[in-house]
């Protein structure tokens, strides 16, 4: 079984994550890359691959794409045909080009607020404009506005989905997905779905569900990007899939990406095959382990005045709500007591931080314990 306990040292390293606060007494729970080795099955076919001597340009291979097929089959009862794949270097280059490949400059696209920043930037990018969407919190976890996703849905060509949804941790149900279809369906909006999060569900009585796979119909207007890279905890070799049934949708998507799309590394494409044929409990141990973690930080979140969190049911990030402390900035407070969070300004979420707990377990104490005692030092709003 792998050992997620063990720490390993990033602070000496190349490590975004860590260096933002090197030389400080800082601990960074913020980007969400995980403080866990990768995979050993992933490491020794990249090793494999560096023996053969030559990294040159590199395209996908029918064993990739045969498994790409099959894993969709075998974790989502999703039968994908492999005419609708197209390989990218990452989900959020997949946002931009999906982005310029629906509707027409000045069209506007629905985003559900808070949200991973990049989305945010996607409109602006494309010739496009925003209409957000709050999610609103019903006192246990983050939910749609239907009304008001139907209200903007007239006014849009396209909408923009995170599911598992970052940062609020929400795995989005069968039920929630099919009215979401329906109101796009009703209103000619194209989905584009980032999926990136799939393979970290932790409530056991929760799947996640690729919302193209709702219905054939639907599927016709969707755009889903997916990678194993936040599963697998293998960031920085960028290989994404773009799956788009609808055959003009997908020839659009591939004339955006003329001129502005890199190569595949050949190392990112063995990674990812690496990852598609995964037969081991890695995945299974992984989730037993942030699950624990997850309960520690929100029984240490739940004891605290001032603070609340949302049940998270996906993803490895809790969403602080840090509103009801006097505090004007509360990334900057916490960054002050030795806690490196994500800011939830940059997400659409003022009052609130980011956490992430992917982290050997003493780190994420060593963290808990810090955040009590700097919650211990502020005052309650009235």
């Amino acid at each position: 079984m792998p050992d997620f306990s063990i720490r390993i040292d990033r602070a000496s390293g190349d490590s975004t994550k860590w260096n933002k606060y090197q030389d400080h007494d800082v601990i960074p729970f913020w980007v969400a890359d995980m403080d866990f080795a990768a995979p050993d099955f992933v490491l020794e076919a990249l090793h494999e691959r560096i023996d053969h001597g030559i990294l040159g340009y590199a395209e996908p291979q029918s064993e990739l794409v045969d498994a790409a097929c099959k894993w969709f089959w075998l974790h989502f009862n999703w039968k994908v045909d492999p005419d609708w794949l197209i390989w990218i270097p990452g989900v959020v280059p997949g946002l931009n080009i999906a982005s310029r490949a629906i509707g027409s400059d000045n069209d506007a696209l629905i985003i559900m607020t808070p949200v991973y920043p990049p989305f945010l930037a996607v409109p602006e990018n494309s010739d496009k404009h925003i209409l957000r969407s709050p999610l609103l919190y019903d006192g246990e976890k983050w939910i749609m506005d239907f009304a008001d996703i139907g209200d903007k849905a007239r006014l849009a060509s396209g909408l923009l989905l995170s599911n598992p949804q970052n940062p609020t941790g929400r795995v989005y149900s069968e039920n929630e997905l099919s009215k979401l279809a329906n109101i796009c369906l009703a209103n000619d909006v194209v989905v584009v779905s980032d999926e990136i999060h799939w393979g970290i569900v932790l409530d056991e009585h929760r799947s996640h569900i690729p919302i193209a796979s709702i219905s054939e119909e639907f599927a016709h207007t969707t755009i889903t990007l997916i990678a194993s890279t936040k599963t697998y905890n293998i960031a920085g070799v960028n290989c994404a899939l773009a799956v788009i049934p609808d055959p003009t949708l997908r020839e659009r998507f591939v004339d955006a990406t003329t001129g502005l799309v890199s190569h595949i590394s050949p190392l990112a494409y063995t990674a990812t095959l690496a990852t598609f044929l995964d037969q081991s409990s890695w995945v299974n141990d992984l989730l037993a382990y942030l699950r624990v973690n997850r309960d520690l930080l929100e029984s240490c979140v739940e004891e605290i005045p001032g603070l609340a969190m949302a049940h998270v049911e996906g993803t490895y990030l809790g969403w602080i709500d840090a509103r009801s402390l006097q505090i004007d900035d509360p990334a900057s407070f916490f960054e002050n007591h030795g806690l490196g969070f994500s800011n939830g300004v940059d997400f659409n979420g003022e009052g609130f931080v980011r956490f992430n707990f992917a982290c050997p377990r003493d780190l994420l104490l060593e963290g808990t314990a810090r955040l009590k005692k700097a919650a211990s030092s502020c005052n309650m709003r009235p």
